[in-house]
């Protein structure tokens, strides 16, 4: 694999980049950002107003960074060092993210059809079968975020079918809910994790997510 100084070398100044930033409440904030190259490792990230908030931030963890190169999506890992300012963080770049690592890494938004089913077996007595059709919010290798008009009646070995309209086949799996939250009356967000798929399947995703990637990192970034 490409040292990262060779990768960074190789990369326009201010290239426009998809940056998942760490929080301290365990989650990811997603940007857009400009890449601005400083002394190589060091590099600086430029953010549109109002993208994230200091006190929010976990520095010194990693941030993942999505850059295209050559035509096809870069992903790095970056350390967050200190903000300078409100709107641009200064980071070390660290190392690329294999393409069959992504999945521990990045969520890609991805928007189409989700179906959620269950079938209670016989002697199931306090589970009922059930099915609801959803839209995905966003997806990674290893998980599906979704919404949905009411609350999984369970949360193991939910039978999981999205359908794009790019493959030629659904994608199918197993997974269990890690969390449900209610967004307002008869709108739910529901986290599922991947705990039983097939290779080719997680092939599938993967190569969906970086697809997707690609798409939006080609999209234009204004930083005003």
């Amino acid at each position: 694999m490409p040292r990262i100084i060779d990768i960074l070398n190789k990369l326009d100044d201010q290239a426009t980049t998809t940056v998942d930033l760490p929080a301290r409440n365990g989650e990811h904030y997603r940007c857009k950002a400009m890449l601005v190259k400083k002394d190589l490792p060091e590099i600086e990230l430029v953010f549109p107003p109002n993208s994230w908030e200091e006190e929010n931030l976990l520095f010194d963890d990693d941030c993942h960074i999505a850059v295209e190169l050559d035509g096809q999506p870069i992903n790095l890992i970056a350390q967050l060092h200190h903000a300078a300012g409100s709107r641009r963080l200064h980071c070390t770049a660290r190392e690329p993210i294999a393409a069959e690592s992504l999945r521990e890494y990045f969520r890609v938004a991805v928007n189409m059809p989700i179906e959620a089913s269950y079938i209670a077996g016989p002697r199931e007595v306090n589970n009922k079968t059930w099915k609801m059709i959803g839209t995905t919010i966003d997806l990674c290798g290893c998980g599906v975020l979704a919404v949905f008009a009411e609350k999984p009646a369970s949360t193991h070995n939910i039978q999981l079918v999205m359908t794009h309209p790019e493959e030629e086949t659904a994608l199918v799996c197993l997974a269990d809910v890690v969390r449900t939250y209610r967004i307002r009356k008869n709108r739910y967000q529901v986290a599922f994790h991947f705990n039983v798929i097939s290779g080719k399947t997680r092939d599938q995703v993967i190569s969906l997510c970086l697809r997707e990637q690609r798409r939006h990192l080609r999209d234009n970034v204004e930083l005003m």
